[in-house]
């Protein structure tokens, strides 16, 4: 089991920092869909009228 492990440390090495990348991108998507905002500017997108309800 340790051998596995020391065998394929680099490669966990990269998946836990690519799992981690991956999650941090999920939660500012969530963040700015909550405030919203798409942050992609509002000028050109078909969705502003519902994103911005004045």
């Amino acid at each position: 089991m340790i051998k596995a492990i020391t065998e394929n440390l680099a490669n966990i090495i990269i998946s836990a920092i690519l799992i981690c990348l991956a999650v941090l991108a999920v939660l500012k998507i969530r963040k700015d869909k909550k405030k919203g905002s798409c942050s992609c500017g509002c000028s050109g997108c078909p969705e502003s009228q519902i994103c911005h309800k004045d």
